[in-house]
């Protein structure tokens, strides 16, 4: 990590997008769920989803081990048609046992699709980090998460305009109002700092206390605060997991908490909470706030 370093926001190849927060609210379900060994992650949290009733939700992972571990990390793009790419696929050394994650879970073309940022420890006790593919399997005991799923907020990937890169976008569905409490989800785009997407939403739909739930995304470098150093993950892209809570008066966040685990391009894991400024989106951030009453 170096200090006091702002990154630049990334370029993309497309054309720049007018509204840069897409958001819908909903009401959640909220579930806290055992999913069993030798499931492939993405299919134990669908049957999961199945008995909700619902079609998209918000991941938190709590902990538990995994028998396989199929991964990414960001990279750099070689052939200058995107600002950013991933790594080729990386096979980590298990079982691991994941300490912390988040996952995005909707739809694409029509199929089970799930965005999903990671850290864990490897076989051999090394703590790793990175994007989560669909092989990645549960181990030999349950992998505990907390599902939050959206009763009328559906979320769709596919490939963004401006960014040549697939995304989670939501968007308003046809369910019930019925559920724990209300939350916001949204999707924030590139160049946008990830706090003033916080203060934007809560501000937008009369939030004055909201939980960060099961939120995952890349920003440019995350800027990073442990005990009194300021320090930044290198970029041009960091996959970035965050949950915390957060507190709004006069549109102003008064009160932030937000611990966020880190991976940079050369697959380090960096922890600590994120400042206010040098936090800008790279490519795409799924930001869950629900209210906090």
């Amino acid at each position: 990590m170096t200090t006091s370093t702002v990154l630049a926001p990334l370029v993309h190849p497309g054309p720049v997008a007018d509204h840069r927060l897409e958001s819908v609210s909903s009401a959640v379900l909220v579930k806290r769920a055992s999913l069993p060994p030798g499931s492939r992650l993405v299919d134990a949290i669908d049957g999961e989803l199945a008995e909700l009733g619902v079609d998209s939700a918000q991941v938190e992972i709590l902990g538990g081990p995994l028998a396989r571990v199929s991964y990414c990390v960001p990279a750099l793009c070689t052939d200058g048609s995107r600002a950013a790419w991933y790594s080729d696929t990386i096979e980590a050394t298990a079982p691991a046992t994941i300490v912390a994650g988040s996952a995005t879970v909707g739809r694409r073309e029509g199929e089970r699709f799930m965005h999903c940022h990671a850290a864990w420890y490897d076989a051999h006790g090394s703590l790793r980090g990175g994007h989560l593919w669909p092989d990645t399997v549960v181990g030999a005991t349950p992998v505990e998460v907390v599902i939050r799923g959206f009763a009328s907020c559906e979320l769709r990937s596919k490939q963004d305009d401006e960014t040549l890169m697939p995304v989670f976008t939501p968007s308003a569905g046809d369910g019930s109002s019925t559920g724990s409490a209300r939350a916001v989800m949204t999707r924030v785009r590139p160049g946008v700092e990830i706090h003033d997407a916080v203060r934007e939403v809560m501000s937008r739909n009369g939030f004055r206390r909201a939980s960060v739930r099961g939120s995952l995304g890349s920003l440019v470098g995350a800027t990073l605060r442990r005990d009194d150093d300021i320090a930044v993950a290198p970029g041009p892209a960091t996959e970035v997991t965050m949950s915390g809570h957060v507190v709004c008066e006069g549109g102003r966040l008064v009160e932030v908490h937000l611990p966020t685990f880190v991976v940079d391009r050369y697959g380090k894991v960096h922890m600590g909470e994120l400042v206010e400024d040098g936090n800008l989106v790279a490519v795409t951030f799924e930001l869950l706030l629900e209210e906090l009453l």
